[in-house]
């Protein structure tokens, strides 16, 4: 079986986790680094950096399955020219996998890959590349440092080099959802506003970088990926400001500037404007009736 590191970026302010690092490095091939809290997509690329193994599999503070890992190198073993795999998971309230084929394959190519998994390629628990396939792209990838979403310029950069990509059915990974309380505690509030990053990480973000790779994919899929996004994104946001964990403040311009091309935004638009108190009573009627 293959080596495996494990690279650990510690940027909390207790010592728990290097007092782990610490009890288990005599039994495990651990890396521990300690450093100041700057964000995911710093950690990201320091931690691309750090790598010294062929693969690199990010974790998050999700659940891997039992078996998950030695499948996964199971994988790496038995394909020398795979550079990325897929390794889906599901949440931990929903059994539905994120990318349902009927049995672990290869991905038909990387236009299939985008389709299929969407902003999901920028989850980090789900994706395993090729270390040396990314390393000309990570200076660019700092370009991207506060969108919280380098994690999907680095895959897409992997998965448009030329190489293998896999799909493990699993699920792998087990993703424990935020739930609406969780949500309502991590947005941001600035002026008595409520800012949910959502809206710009998985809808402005998510389009700014995969629109950086459109000579890469078909113009169809592309616009079918984005699309997809842009719907989830401005429902989102419609849900969100009915459950009163979200607002529409500054949206609604971002929504124009970026997605005018898709029909469905001005219907976003409208009910953007729409009252709270009146979007709240859709939404209940909405809910009872599904």
């Amino acid at each position: 079986m293959v080596g495996v590191e494990i690279v650990i970026l510690d940027d909390s302010e207790n010592d728990e986790t290097e007092i782990l690092a610490r009890r288990f490095s005599a039994t495990l091939p651990i890396r521990y680094f300690h450093g100041k809290k700057k964000g995911v997509d710093e950690a990201v690329l320091f931690l691309t950096h750090a790598a010294k193994g062929d693969f690199i599999w990010w974790m998050g503070d999700d659940e891997i399955t039992s078996g998950g890992v030695y499948n996964v190198l199971k994988i790496i073993e038995a394909d020398k020219k795979i550079n990325f795999i897929w390794a889906n998971y599901c949440l931990s309230n929903n059994p539905t996998l994120a990318v349902d084929f009927a049995s672990d394959q290869y991905f038909d190519s990387k236009n299939q890959l985008l389709e299929k998994a969407g902003a999901g390629l920028g989850f980090v628990s789900a994706v395993i590349f090729r270390r040396e396939v990314v390393q000309s792209g990570l200076d660019e990838a700092r370009h991207y440092i506060g969108t919280q979403f380098v994690s999907l310029f680095i895959i897409l950069y992997a998965i448009t080099r030329p190489g293998k990509l896999f799909y493990l059915r699993g699920p792998i990974v087990i993703c424990h959802f935020a739930t609406s309380e969780e949500i309502k505690a991590d947005v941001i509030k600035k002026d008595g506003l409520i800012h949910n990053q959502a809206f710009q990480v998985f809808g402005i973000n998510f389009s700014n970088i995969v629109n950086r790779f459109s000579d890469s994919f078909d113009p169809i899929v592309l616009k079918r990926a984005l699309k997809k996004s842009f719907g989830q994104m401005w429902r989102g946001v419609l849900v969100g400001t009915a459950g009163g964990w979200d607002t529409t403040q500054g949206k609604r311009i971002k929504l124009i500037r970026n997605f005018w091309y898709f029909p469905e935004s001005w219907i976003a638009v409208i009910l953007f404007c729409l009252p709270k108190k009146l979007l709240s009573y859709l939404y209940r009627g909405y809910k009872l009736f599904n």
